[in-house]
Parts: C-alpha cells; structure tokens; sequence
C-alpha cells in the first residue's frame, strides 16, 4: 500500500514535548544577514521575536549582542533549548553561529537542535507565500560560483500542532548553477517518490536571484514565478527547532556541530580569474 506523505501515522507514539509550553533561541548566521529569534509556544499558539541584520566582520560581538536585545533581560536558563544554524553556508558564518550556542548551553546545561539553513529557507519561503503542503527547490548561493541545494517537503502544521514539518527529499549537496542536481529533478522524483507526484513545486533560497541559475532550475517550477523566493532566517529557523524539540530530537551541546557540505572554502587566485571571466560572458 503506497504510503499519504502528507498524513501521519496513526500508530505513531506522542512525541516527547507535544503539548508542553516551549521557549527557544533560534541563532541563524550562515548567510548574507545574522538574525536571532525568541520563540514561545503554550496553550494560547506561538509568538516570535526576531531581530535581523547584515552579517559584517564583527558578527560574533553582534550576534551576542543581539541575543541580549531579544532576551529582554529574560534569563537564558529559562529557555528550554538553543537551535542554531547548522548549514550549509558560510564557514566562518557556521563556526560563529555554532561555538556561540555551545558556550551558551554549556553555561546554561541547555540542549541543542541542529536545523539546517536550506531547510529553513524552504519553510521561510513557502510559509511568506501561504503555499504548503508544496515541494520547495532550494538553492541557496554557495560562493564561489556554486549553489548549496536541496529538494524539501514542506508542510504546515498538522491540526492540533503548532510546528510545521519538513522532509529532505533530496540533498543537501553542492553543485553547479547551470542546473539542477539529477536527483532533484522532476523525473527523478517520479521514479523515487511517486507519492509526492502530485504536488506543486516552488522556488526557495537566495540563489534564485540574481545569481544567473541555469534553464533547467526555472524548468522544473513548471512555469512558477520564484521572485517569492528568500533564504532562511533566525525566525524561520524557531518555527522549525519547536517540532524537533517536541520530538525530542536534540544533541548535547558537546555533540553540537555545523553541516559541512564541501571542504573547500575559498578560490586560489587562478579559479578567481576564472570564475570572474565566465561571468562576463554569462547571458
């Protein structure tokens, strides 16, 4: 029997936290913007704070900085756990972003939940959209003239709940900007994932702009506009650490480490001039 994505299981056991009033700190700091975000969540819904701005050579003094703007004078040990950008993204970036939420849960003996930056972008997308349930083709600009990309299924919360719920269909990878990796391809899904043939597919990410992706990304939204497309944020990211709190799925903040999809981080000065020359003959 082919299984509905879209609908949990019946047998499945009451997570962890469900129904438990929740507060979390959200860090994302793996991209062009440094955002922090207070989530609460009881009996009345969720509220969210959030505080954003450019990410610059100071981003580790902001990013303390702007957690103490967002607590509000709130104690740290009051929260119930720390979420932080796991990538990919920008090596410095995710070093910061991480080492500050370890420091923070070792002073505080606070859990950490690893969310990653393509899936919160796929979220941040589709939700500024009122979209899901949906399929987000996230491409998020990896530098370098690469994209960090991935394949979501993005859904809203499911009635009762109060976080939405993502599954990585495909990736996270890096690749080149021409097109899109094979598995994140409309044939390649039908012949993996059937049972999400049905669905609608939408763009995500902050690559969709102005980064000169390839016909075969804007092919596979079958005719969809992406200018609604963005990358994730400290915001987003909140939403999605609540459903894997409730979940139970954290890591000790010793265990706690950034997603780290290639190795190299830089372009020695001959791939430079390369990649310079190769955009100035792009259409």
């Amino acid at each position: 029997m082919q299984r509905d994505p879209l609908s949990p299981s019946a047998a499945s056991a009451p997570p962890p936290h469900a129904g438990e009033e929740a507060c979390l700190l959200a860090l994302a700091s793996s991209g062009a913007w440094t955002s922090v975000a207070l989530l609460r969540a009881d009996a009345a819904g969720v509220e969210c704070d959030s505080l954003a701005e450019p990410a610059g050579s100071d981003q580790s003094a902001r990013l303390l900085a702007m957690i103490g703007e967002v607590l509000g004078g709130r104690d740290a040990g009051s929260l119930n756990a720390i979420a932080f950008d796991a990538g990919p993204g920008a090596f410095t970036g995710l070093r910061i972003g991480c080492s500050v939420a370890q420091g923070l849960g070792f002073a505080r003996g606070l859990p950490l939940i690893e969310v990653g930056s393509l899936e919160s972008a796929a979220w941040r997308s589709l939700r500024l959209a009122g979209r899901p349930p949906a399929l987000a083709l996230v491409a998020n600009d990896a530098r370098m003239g690469e994209i960090y990309a991935a394949l979501c299924l993005v859904r809203a919360p499911d009635a009762g709940a109060d976080a939405p719920l993502i599954e990585v269909v495909a990736g996270p990878m890096v690749c080149r900007p021409d097109a899109p990796p094979a598995p994140m391809t409309r044939a390649a899904l039908a012949a993996t994932r059937p049972d999400l043939a049905g669905l609608a597919w939408f763009a995500a990410g902050d690559a969709w702009h102005g980064i000169g992706l390839g016909a075969g990304w804007h092919e596979a939204l079958a005719g969809r506009d992406p200018t609604g497309a963005v990358a994730g944020d400290a915001h987003a990211l909140a939403e999605l650490a609540l459903g894997l709190w409730r979940a139970g799925q954290w890591v000790p903040a010793e265990a706690a480490s950034p997603r780290y999809v290639r190795d190299k981080v830089a372009l020695d000065v001959d791939e430079q001039r390369r990649l310079r020359a190769q955009r100035s003959v792009a259409p």
